[in-house]
């Protein structure tokens, strides 16, 4: 009788080192039992995880043409008065 063989696991073995490769950073974050329990609720109704809830609202802020975007609406909000009164309604 011959030994088994791990050639077979081989391709898993590599999959799984492809994927240590790509994996991201690890934060560590303290948060209270309150904030904690809305942040579960909230990724749970919108279907995802707190990890991916966490990290698209960091994306976001992170965002510059978002930021760019929201600078030039409150620009125009302080102008508003002007348009309203210079086109109507």
């Amino acid at each position: 009788m011959s030994p088994p063989t791990l050639r077979p696991l081989w391709p898993c073995v590599q999959r799984a080192r492809c994927t240590v490769k790509s994996m991201s950073r690890h934060v560590t974050i303290r948060l209270d039992e309150e904030f904690h329990e809305r942040l579960k609720a909230r990724a749970a109704a919108l279907g995802t995880t707190v990890t991916a809830l966490i990290t698209e609202v960091t994306e976001r802020e992170l965002d510059e043409d978002r930021k760019n975007f929201l600078s030039g609406i409150e620009e125009f909000a302080d102008h508003w008065g002007y348009f309203q009164e210079r086109f109507g309604n």
